[in-house]
């Protein structure tokens, strides 16, 4: 069987339908080596002329196939249903907005004869000296693009994790981490076949949130980031120093926070005096090393009592090192338990 046969690619998009257009041409160029690859585009319910482009190719090229969900199920969502519904040997999920260089296909053909199951194809965030690293390759991973999937690795149980993940931003990425939890090896190519072709600024909207109502979005989904949907998925890994290092290489990384002091000062600005965020401050709390642990739970302390209980708190806890009346220290708490039960 040849590796045609073997590969499907699925390209998911919601109202971008120029970047439908150069991904396509990209694709079913005449020196493309993909050209003849069962190709879906599972439109996410767009509003605008995507049907039509995708429909131009298909009339010189057969297996090209257009779908379209009847409800927008957000980016994340549409990922899992493309997960859902792959049929061949191997999956290919693609974003609308991408860029190719299929020069080095001939590596991902062989990768795929020799029956590797999960094949990196993105190289911006995997320097030579830590291709083999899978710190660095999970990473890598989240960009949807860069992966090429044995469907060999779905199945009831990591399906079914895709699926509960969709509020993660990274459902793909549920296979993978169980993968690797078997003891499976990442196939990182040598030279890229695909690169993220947004850039901030650029005027392309990348909310994951596209054609849904934010404000009436749970709370869980609409306070979600990059960082907390990533530690939700590597809470999976059973290896805990692989979890730590690969939270702390995305929390280095130039494009993500840039450093510590990016980290916290982003958790402190989404997440520090939001009610309704509580929770994503205790799942990348959850997940991160002892370091990092440490200068986050100030933060959470402070979303759970608010500043003026901990400065009180202080206070009384002082004055009682001091000899001072206890009693101040039940009126506290009774203020506390009022608080906490609402009255």
């Amino acid at each position: 069987m040849s590796v045609k046969n073997k590969l499907q690619i699925i390209l998911i998009t919601y109202n971008r339908a120029n970047h439908v257009r150069h991904t396509l041409e990209q694709f079913f160029s005449a020196n493309s080596p993909v050209v003849d690859c069962d190709f879906i585009v599972q439109d996410n319910n767009s509003t605008d002329n995507t049907k039509e482009i995708v429909g131009e190719f298909a009339k010189t090229h057969p297996n090209v196939r257009y779908t379209q969900n009847r409800y927008n199920l957000g980016i994340s969502g549409t990922i899992a249903r493309a997960m859902e519904v792959a049929n061949k040997d191997y999956v290919w999920i693609i974003g609308d907005d991408d860029i190719y260089d299929l020069s080095n296909w001939p590596e991902v053909e062989n990768a795929i004869k020799q029956n590797e199951k999960v094949i990196c194809i993105a190289r911006y965030a995997i320097p030579d000296e830590y291709k083999d690293d899978l710190a660095y390759q999970l990473f890598q991973l989240t960009f949807i693009t860069g992966g090429i999937y044995s469907t060999s690795l779905f199945n009831n149980t990591t399906i079914r994790n895709a699926f509960d993940n969709i509020y993660t931003l990274f459902p793909h990425i549920t296979p993978v981490v169980q993968y690797i939890n078997d003891g499976g090896k990442i196939y990182v190519v040598d030279k890229a076949i695909s690169d993220n072709g947004w850039t901030p600024g650029n005027g392309t909207d990348v909310s994951y949130a596209r054609g849904a109502k934010f404000d009436e979005l749970y709370a869980r989904t609409a306070n979600m980031s990059w960082i907390v949907g990533y530690c939700n998925i590597l809470s999976l890994l059973k290896d805990k120093e692989l979890k730590y290092r690969a939270i702390n290489r995305s929390i280095q990384y130039k494009d993500i926070h840039n450093g510590d002091a990016g980290f916290y000062n982003a958790m402190k600005q989404w997440y520090g005096t939001n009610p309704n965020a509580l929770m994503q401050l205790i799942d990348v709390y959850m997940n991160i090393d002892a370091d990092h642990r440490k200068h986050l739970l100030p933060l959470i302390k402070e979303n759970l009592f608010g500043k003026s209980f901990w400065k009180k708190f202080k206070r009384i806890f002082f004055s009682i090192k001091k000899g001072k009346e206890y009693n101040e220290v039940r009126i506290l708490f009774f203020k506390f338990k009022r608080r906490k039960h609402g009255k």
